[in-house]
Parts: structure tokens; sequence; C-alpha cells
């Protein structure tokens, strides 16, 4: 079999986990073994040699969201000169430390980016706005979205009477975004009874709002997205957050609930206003698509139904994992063709 190596900085993150380690059963399926490697952040230089063999014994590496700096690159090529950077984020800029502060542009940051994305064969970004922001630099790009495995999601039924429950769903680092909502969902607390449904690791401070902490489980996600009538995807506009891959908006849809997101980068893709959600930019925005959905079970019905739908055809693991895979194979391919002209100049 030929052999991938997916270098990563974590086996459990979630970039790594739902992007590339879903994608092992399917290229086993195609006579590829993907292999995960650790790549330390720390100490630099001496991380690439240890893992030298693991490098050398592979046909292809695709680096998840991993820059190498100034010479590993040179070292880690003479092992394997194919490489794939995958990519969910925008990593050419630091994530803000604080809320509100615009992402750490530093030159060396973007310097060392650029150099890792040229190094690249092929760069698999998750969006068509993070497209976007590689394309002058990288010689090949292809989008492909995070996948979600709609085996794993039951299907919502938004237009079912009772509580009403609103879906939050992310990283407990992430609660910023929600928590900028404070004051809409007091208000609209005044209004209507509902409850706010939190899939996380800890609870928003979001004092007012009716909160539940559903704690995340991987095993369950779907079936506690299933249980609510529609999802929220609230975000600042900035460099940083127009990087990101929309990933919330994804489950969402696959659960079958409609989403009121804010039109940011991957959002403006995944959720298609009228359609399968609603936008929202100001609190105004925010407050009457709330009332609205709230008030109507059939749009709520119709919405989700059409997310369920376009997820199916869109987001689906089955649907988008044979062409990562396809992408694998032909650039396996081509370094065992390199292998036979070196082996033939030597």
């Amino acid at each position: 079999m030929k052999r991938v190596g997916l270098i990563c900085a974590n086996v459990q993150a979630p970039s790594f986990r739902l992007r590339l380690a879903s994608l092992v059963p399917f290229a086993r399926a195609a006579g590829l073994e993907l292999v995960s490697v650790v790549l330390p952040r720390r100490p630099e230089w001496l991380r690439v040699l240890r893992l030298a063999n693991a490098f050398r014994t592979a046909h292809v590496l695709v680096f998840s969201k991993l820059k190498l700096v100034a010479g590993e690159d040179l070292l880690v090529r003479r092992c394997c000169p194919i490489w794939v950077f995958d990519l969910d984020d925008a990593v050419m800029y630091g994530k803000p430390k604080r809320h509100g502060d615009p992402p750490h542009q530093a030159w060396w940051r973007k310097r060392r980016f650029a150099r890792m994305v040229r190094s690249c064969t092929l760069t698999v970004v998750a969006s068509e706005a993070l497209k976007a922001m590689v394309d002058s630099a990288s010689p090949a790009v292809e989008v492909w979205p995070t996948p979600v495995d709609l085996r794993r999601y039951p299907h919502a039924h938004p237009e079912k009477n009772g509580e009403l429950r609103l879906a939050w769903i992310g990283l407990g680092k992430n609660l910023r975004y929600l928590e900028d909502l404070g004051d809409v969902l007091r208000a609209l607390a005044q209004r209507y009874p509902f409850r706010l449904v939190v899939i996380s690791n800890q609870l928003p401070n979001l004092p007012g709002v009716p909160v539940e902490l559903a704690l995340w489980d991987g095993e369950r996600e779907g079936e506690q997205l299933a249980s609510c009538h529609l999802g929220l995807a609230p975000l600042t506009d900035d460099l940083w957050t127009r990087g990101k891959g929309g990933y919330r908006c994804i489950q969402y849809a696959a659960a079958g609930l409609p989403c009121i997101a804010s039109p940011v980068g991957a959002n403006r893709e995944v959720v298609i206003p009228g359609e399968t959600g609603l936008w929202a930019r100001t609190p105004e925005e925010w407050m009457e698509a709330l009332s609205g959905l709230l008030e109507n079970p059939a749009l709520r019905g119709k919405l989700g139904a059409q997310a369920r739908l376009r997820a199916q055809a869109r987001y689906d693991l089955r649907v988008l994992a044979p062409r990562y895979v396809g992408w694998l194979s032909q650039l396996a391919t081509l370094r065992n063709a390199l292998v036979r002209q070196e082996e033939a100049q030597g």
C-alpha cells in the first residue's frame, strides 16, 4: 500500500479528527495507508530530525495547519518532496488573544505561511473564503469543506411544538461569539419562552438568559442537536473569522436545523438566506430573525428540510471523502514516478 503521513500537532484536535482522520477507511479501500505523525511545536529543527524515518517512508505528507520553519522544510523535502497543506483556519494570522482585538499580523508569520504554501504541491482549504486568502501564494488550491457523517445525525423536527430550544455548539474558547448576543437573547427572553442549549465543555456568561449545558459528546452530538429547533452561528467580522470553516453551520444543516448566522466567511457559503436559514448582522437583525423563526414553525421546518438536503449533497463524508482520497492517490503515484526517475538518473 502507498503510505501517506498525516502530520499534526495533536491527533485529538477537531480539525485533524474531522478533516483527515475521518479519511482512513476510505483511503484504505483505495490502497492508501494513512499514518498519523505528531510533530511537536518545539524544539524546532530537532523535531523533524527525530521524525525523519516517518517522512522518508511516506509517499505523500499532509500537514494539518502546521508551518515548518526555514531549514526544516529543506530537511523534510529531502525525505519526501510531495506535500499537501490542509487548512480550516486563517493560520497566516495569529488568533486574537482578547475578544475584539485584530488578529496578529506579524511579517514573520505571514512569510512562514507563504513559504509553506509554496512548498506544497497542493493546498486544501475548508471554504471559498479561505481559498481567496491563499490563492496567490499556492501552486494549486482545492476547496474541501469539513465533512459530517450524516449517519450520526438524526433528522431534527424544528417545526415541532413544545419548549423552543436554540442550539449553539462549539469549543468553550469560542463562546465569546455567543456572548456577544447577550443583550439580544435577554430581550428575546422577555418576549418568548425558550431555552438556549449550549453543546460545549462549559457554560457561557449570559446572565438573564435561560441556558442549558449539554456536555459535548462526540458520539451523541447529532442527537443533542436533533432535540433543538434552530441553530445560532454568531461571529465578529475580521481577518481571523473570515478564514473559519463554518463547521458549526454544517452541523446544524446535517441535523436538519435552520440556522441564523453572521454573514462572515464560510457562513455565507453554508447558510443560504431564505433557503436554509437567515443572515443577521446587527442586534436588530438578530432580534428580527430570531422572532420570525420562533413564531413560525412551518418556516423552521421548511428551512431545516432544505438545510438537510444541502448537507447530504455537499457536506456528507461519504460524498466528500472520495475527492480527497483521489487527490492523495494521484500525488502518491506522482511520488512513485519521481522515485523511478531518480533511480534512472542515478
